[in-house]
């Protein structure tokens, strides 16, 4: 008998604000699951990326939680990136590697059974990929497991299904079939379906409102075949190409299913008391497999571990608890979803989850990122982040390094290898140590036609140069004077010392510094178009008022008026601080002065974001 702990899968819906705990029934919010289906990062309409994508609901879905802009899933595929949102576990280490390796073992612990030892009811609704087995060739009616289908995973209520044929506990009106899984033919509209089978089992909540309950909805849309529904498609751009107009129609049905569930909980009483996730399972296919959707200004597809195929739509909203409005630019992953859960369910924590416990980043509470480093194994394919870089290995083919401060750095004149080694080789021994206890252990190598075809995706979207070609390397840029004695990475100390120590940047004042001389960090030789924004992560012994100065094009020195205050605080814990400057022209010159209180100062990171998408940054790791 498999136990019940709680793990959670999310399709980013904006979090609702939250109660105290003791408004809601023992504390524990409902959960929503929302997962959609080769959905691309551009087809959010608050994602500001395309003109014709009209999603209201899911805008406002935003506008009362959070929308996070760099929201990844664990597989650029729908089986390995489902078992990994449901679980909370990267997928690797059960061995749901592709679609080819499913069903997902019965021995893994889903989010719905995770709850359960919390007092949770679970509903799951729409497609489920992870009961399918046997040969790839057959129908997926003939590999579908009885054994697997979602009431053997936790889930006491199901409506299980993609397209016309579904799996069901109830009826739409909620009358229970007695002859359960009771197999139900609808020829309607999936996604219309989907949301009738979701609504109905939030109204079977309302017999019993004490007890909390988890919904996995897995809306099967844009993924093909695609479909024309009404009204939603002839409301779309009639100039479009076929495929967008039903792409855009499809996702415009679940926006449409999305505000009609976030009616019902509140004509429920419930809208406080539950909290959304909703997450695009990866990102979309192009070209010959196109399905509509599109995922600029990401660069590559469904199907590769670049920007494209893994970083999707992803909001999170529960009134009243998470803050409105907020736009979270660290990144978080789809494993999040299960700990979450787990966390506000009250559970004790697992050390077997892979994600955090995302609220008390979003209230503030934690002012860290939630993640150093998420990685990735996919066929041939292995990713590791760790912002600002992204190293990706393809097969035996050399190393790929890229800065993911621009959505567009995936590209093959923006390889950073050959330029830094060192952080070629500390994320390629990250890389491997993770990978070293997946199952199968370590990287693959293997030269099948399948793991072929996915590499040629990267020549195809300019992340490789083309077979024969010179390898791919940034741009040469003219020789650049040799760096000051002392700097690092292009910042130098006066008045101080620098030293890389554990992943920081030390800044120690001179034994033989005059009274009142302080040390300040600078650096020049930038070129961004102002306003800028000037982000830390640091932290100190002692902190206290500091302030960033700055010269421009037009100026030969610095003056006056050119600086913005602001506090560097006195933690033990990095700390992230943003800063305005308001620099007229291109910012040319900037330091950084701690106050004269201020002692033990150290800098983990330092992010300067001009305008026009113009970004530098500098991650103080290794030795300089």
């Amino acid at each position: 008998m498999k136990q019940h702990p709680i793990i959670l899968t999310f399709l980013l819906l904006a979090p609702p604000a939250a109660l105290p705990a003791a408004e809601t029934p023992a504390g524990k919010p409902n959960v929503i699951l929302i997962y959609t289906d080769d959905h691309g990062w551009a087809d959010l309409g608050a994602q500001g990326a395309d003109q014709d994508i009209r999603t209201p609901n899911l805008d406002q879905m935003a506008k009362d939680g959070v929308r996070f802009t760099r929201g990844y899933v664990t597989a650029p595929q729908c089986m390995p990136s489902r078992a990994g949102v449901i679980t909370g576990r990267y997928q690797q280490r059960f061995g749901v590697e592709d679609n080819s390796k499913g069903p997902l073992p019965l021995a893994e612990l889903t989010i719905a059974e995770r709850l359960k030892a919390a007092g949770y009811l679970s509903g799951f609704v729409g497609k489920s990929h992870l009961d399918i087995g046997g040969a790839k060739g057959e129908s997926k009616a003939f590999r579908l497991l009885p054994d697997h289908l979602p009431h053997h995973q936790g889930f006491e209520e199901y409506w299980r299904g993609e397209m016309r044929q579904f799996h069901a506990s109830h009826d739409l009106a909620g009358k229970p079939f007695a002859d359960a899984p009771h197999v139900v033919m609808d020829n309607r509209f999936r996604v219309v379906v989907q949301t009738e089978a979701a609504l109905s089992f939030l109204a079977r909540r309302a017999a019993k409102p004490e007890q909390p309950w988890f919904l996995y909805l897995a809306w099967y849309a844009p993924h093909v075949p695609l479909e024309s529904p009404e009204p939603w498609f002839s409301q779309t751009p009639a100039h479009l190409p076929e495929k967008r107009r039903q792409a855009l129609a499809m996702i415009a049905a679940m926006d449409e299913g999305l505000g009609r569930l976030r009616a019902k909980l509140k004509e429920m009483g419930q809208e406080q008391k539950t909290l959304i996730f909703f997450i695009g399972d990866n990102g979309a296919p192009l070209g010959s497999v196109w399905d509509g959707s599109i995922n600029l200004p990401m660069i590559g597809q469904k199907g590769m571990v670049a920007e494209g195929g893994i970083r999707v739509p992803f909001l999170a909203a529960w009134p009243g608890t998470l803050p409105a409005g907020l736009v979270y630019d660290h990144p978080v992953i789809s494993l999040d979803v299960a700990a979450t859960a787990v966390a506000q369910a009250g559970l004790p924590p697992d050390d077997k989850l892979d994600g955090v416990n995302l609220v008390p980043f979003l209230t503030g509470e934690k002012k860290s990122a939630p993640h150093e480093t998420l990685y990735w194994r996919w066929a041939s394919q292995s990713a590791v982040l760790e912002m600002p870089h992204k190293l990706i290995k393809l097969g035996n083919r050399p190393p790929l390094l890229f800065d993911l401060t621009q959505p567009d750095g995936e590209n093959i004149e923006r390889n950073l290898a050959a330029q830094h080694p060192e952080i070629v080789a500390r994320l390629e021994k990250k890389l491997q140590t993770w990978a070293a206890a997946l199952q199968p252990p370590g990287l693959a190598t293997n030269d099948s036609a399948f793991h072929r075809h996915h590499e040629e995706l990267f020549t195809e979207h300019r992340i490789l140069p083309p077979a024969g070609a010179e390898p791919a390397t940034a741009k040469e840029k003219p020789a650049a004077k040799a760096a000051p004695a002392g700097s690092v990475q292009g910042w130098v100390c006066r008045n101080g010392a620098l030293a890389v120590k554990e992943g920081a940047l030390l800044i120690t004042p001179l034994a033989t510094n005059a009274p009142h001389a302080r040390p300040f960090i600078s650096k020049n030789e930038l070129d961004l178009p102002g306003p800028v924004t000037a982000i830390l992560r640091v932290r100190a012994q002692k902190g206290g008022p500091s302030t960033i100065t700055w010269r421009t094009k037009q100026q030969p020195d610095f003056v006056p008026e050119n600086s913005a205050a602001f506090e560097w605080p006195a933690a033990t814990e990095w700390q992230e601080v943003k800063v305005e400057l308001p620099a007229r022209g291109r910012l040319l010159h900037l330091r950084v002065n701690p106050g004269k209180e201020t002692a033990g100062l150290a800098v983990q990171s330092i992010e300067l974001r001009g305008q026009a998408g113009k970004t530098n940054s500098w991650r103080f790791q290794g030795t300089p």
